[in-house]
């Protein structure tokens, strides 16, 4: 179960930071996205699932051998696999990440502030939403130094000299996860997005569909009964145009 734990604990991490590249990409501007705001977790999140499963498998499969009394090399083997996958995962992640934060910047440089939503201007220009934007990308560097030294900890086996060295594990494994998960904590994404003019919008955007809902709602309700009749008045006026 440690094994486990220890394995898995941050693909749910990363999955957190996938789904809030979505909204960030939002705030700036789709176009300046090599993807689609919306892939951003339909992508991701599958391949940080399958990864998540293949790790737990492999731990499981591993902890299992090793009371036994067995060999863990299968359960080693899958469990690497699962966090190559991750840290490949990871990479074009980043790399995506770095060629939005590039085409933003030149587009910003070219037109100004004509290049961004300024519907998100507010909150583009909060200190705490910037302060969230450099503790994401600390995490997000952090998950991806500690799935890298887990590949190369967990491929020289459990007599490995890496596997053996304490000082190494508490820095590149416990310390990175603590770091990022305190990160994200002092800067969450649920209080940094909560700017006034993304609220508003939404409520905006609420009042909007209900307003219109119970306008069809009151065409539809209407019988020809409770239709606006003439009056004598307009019949009298009728006859003498006539």
């Amino acid at each position: 179960m440690q094994i486990v734990c220890l394995t898995i604990a941050p693909a749910f991490i990363a999955a957190g930071i996938y789904l809030t590249l979505s909204r960030i990409v939002i705030t700036f501007g789709p176009q300046n996205s090599p993807i689609k705001p919306k892939s951003y977790p339909r992508i991701f999140i599958p391949c940080d699932v399958a990864s998540l499963f293949l790790q737990a498998a492999g731990g499981g499969i591993a902890s299992v051998a090793s009371n036994e009394n067995k060999s863990p090399n299968l359960g080693d083997h899958i469990m690497v696999a699962g966090l190559a996958f991750q840290v490949l995962t990871l990479a074009i992640f980043i790399c995506l990440c770095t060629d939005f934060a590039i085409k933003t910047v030149r587009r910003m440089q070219a037109m100004g502030n004509a290049a961004l939503d300024p519907a998100h201007a507010k909150m583009r220009s909060s200190i705490v939403f910037r302060s969230f934007l450099v503790a994401l990308s600390f995490a997000t560097l952090c998950i991806f130094i500690r799935s890298i030294y887990r590949v190369a900890e967990l491929a020289e086996g459990w007599e490995g000299a890496l596997i053996k060295n304490q000082n190494l594990f508490i820095g590149l494994e416990g310390a990175m996860v603590i770091v990022a998960v305190l990160a994200l904590n002092a800067f969450h994404p649920g209080f940094c997005f909560q700017s006034g003019d993304v609220k508003d919008s939404v409520v905006q955007a609420k009042s909007n569909r209900s307003k219109g809902f119970w306008r069809r709602k009151g065409e539809r309700g209407t019988t020809p009964s409770e239709k606006e009749s003439p009056t004598k008045e307009d019949l009298g006026s009728g006859d003498s145009a006539s």
